[in-house]
């Protein structure tokens, strides 16, 4: 598989979402969105059954 250009997907992503990158910024901008691209690779990772968020505290029923 092709390792993706993170400044393209960068670039897609602001058109998706009819934004523009002030010139001065851009830099400062894509940093950020290649932290957020690796921490999301750390996020799509398997948790443990033990770890899962479904497994954590119970809330109690609230009034009916």
């Amino acid at each position: 598989m092709p390792e993706s250009d993170p400044e393209a997907e960068f670039d897609m992503a602001l058109a998706r979402a009819g934004l523009v990158a002030p010139p001065e910024r851009r830099a400062a901008m894509i940093e950020g969105f290649r932290a957020w691209c690796e921490m999301r690779k750390l996020l799509n990772e398997p948790m443990p059954l033990a770890t899962e968020p479904a497994f954590g505290l119970r809330q109690p029923a609230g009034p009916r």
